[in-house]
């Protein structure tokens, strides 16, 4: 059965600006997800530093605010990394989402890192019907919340090839150890060819696999070559995104189809015990090529689209992706050498994204048959 996905798009005016019409949309779509009494997790994301397309906090509060105004508790919440960053503990964490205005008092809620001081504080939730895990490792502070309202912002992916709703679910909900679990099939290697021995790769990689070897060139002279040690390689893809000169590409014939599907798993996981006290909000403005974890921002692929709200992560999932795909494109856009016309978000990193998407609802998670409901 079709599920219905609340829309509006990003035309304002005097009286009803953006934050308005959101917090009708919100107010319409979410509805009866939080009880009185219930303690809520808001899950966003609230940047890298130096990521400049990232979600603003106005948008995090009118969650906070509805959560409020139904005699609920919200706290606004995300994890801690597997890779190496200022988010890869609380305190980095805390100080990161400060510094791009998430705060306790621009907020009206405090934030608690859901997977403790160092990421180690998860439990773990038996996968019911999934293929390919048994149970996940769910950040602990998202799985006691009595309900649980995501902020997930739309955008180009190197590994998923969008991010939204179920990445934020399945990935953003789960301790490091979880995510490590998910990018273990991801194995990548050095072109030697390609390396100049920067060193960027080894200064980001978790599990300390990289190293570097002499290689010989001409007249007796040698340089360093990064070299990967597949036994401690954990398949984040970290060393991918940092490599200058794309000289550690991944083997997506064997890594791609696992990652999303274990994914999906993690997203059914994360919701696990809230009774149906699940709501959405995917985010269509900035639309860049790169995840918010990156530490940097590129040029929008399309223009500023809106905004969605849904109690099913799958249904507005599809529906993002098929707005963005419906889109012109902007002038500049940085997609890849790839026929012009059809699906942008494909062209992007030529990632068969909806794997994800029909696995989510494979296993139960949504349904991509949605109800567009403008606003």
């Amino acid at each position: 059965m079709a599920s219905k996905v609340y829309y509006c798009d990003a035309h304002s005016k005097m009286g009803s600006g953006l934050l308005v019409k959101l917090r009708r949309l919100i107010e319409a779509g979410l509805a009866g997800t939080v009880a009185a009494g219930d303690l809520v997790a808001v899950k966003t994301h609230w940047g890298e530093a130096g990521n400049l397309a990232y979600l603003r906090p106005p948008y995090a509060r009118l969650l906070v605010d509805h959560v409020h105004a139904a005699g609920g508790r919200a706290f606004v919440t995300d994890t801690n990394v597997l890779y190496r960053a200022a988010r890869h503990d609380a305190i980095g964490n805390l100080r990161a989402a400060a510094d791009n205005g998430f705060t306790a008092e621009t907020l009206g809620a405090p934030i608690i890192i859901a997977d403790g001081l160092t990421g180690r504080d998860g439990v773990d939730v038996k996968v019911e019907g999934g293929a390919r895990i048994e149970t996940a490792r769910i950040a602990s502070a998202i799985h006691a919340a009595d309900a649980l309202l995501v902020l997930s912002h739309v955008k180009g992916h190197l590994l998923f090839g969008f991010g939204g709703a179920l990445k934020n679910l399945g990935m953003g909900c789960c301790t490091p150890a979880g995510k490590h679990v998910l990018h273990q099939d991801l194995k990548p290697s050095v072109n030697p060819e390609g390396c100049v021995g920067c060193r960027r790769c080894g200064r980001v990689c978790p599990a300390e696999a990289i190293t570097y070897l002499p290689q010989a060139e001409g007249a007796g002279r040698a340089r360093e070559v990064a070299h990967i040690d597949q036994d401690l390689c954990v398949g984040c893809g970290e060393c991918v995104a940092a490599c200058p000169e794309q000289a550690i590409p991944i083997n997506w014939a064997t890594a791609q189809e696992p990652l999303l599907e274990k994914t999906a798993e993690y997203a059914l996981a994360a919701t696990a015990g809230k009774g149906g006290k699940l709501g959405f909000v995917n985010v269509l403005m900035d639309i860049v090529p790169d995840c918010d974890c990156m530490d940097c921002t590129n040029p929008a692929v399309v223009g500023n689209l809106g905004f969605l709200v849904s109690t099913d992560p799958v249904a507005i999932d599809q529906a993002a992706v098929d707005l963005v795909n419906a889109a012109p494109l902007l002038p500049g856009a940085d997609l890849k050498d790839q026929p012009e016309g059809g699906d942008t978000i494909h062209r992007l990193y030529g990632r068969d994204y909806r794997g994800l998407l029909s696995h989510a609802e494979h296993i139960g998670l949504g349904s991509r048959g949605y109800e567009l409901v403008s606003s």
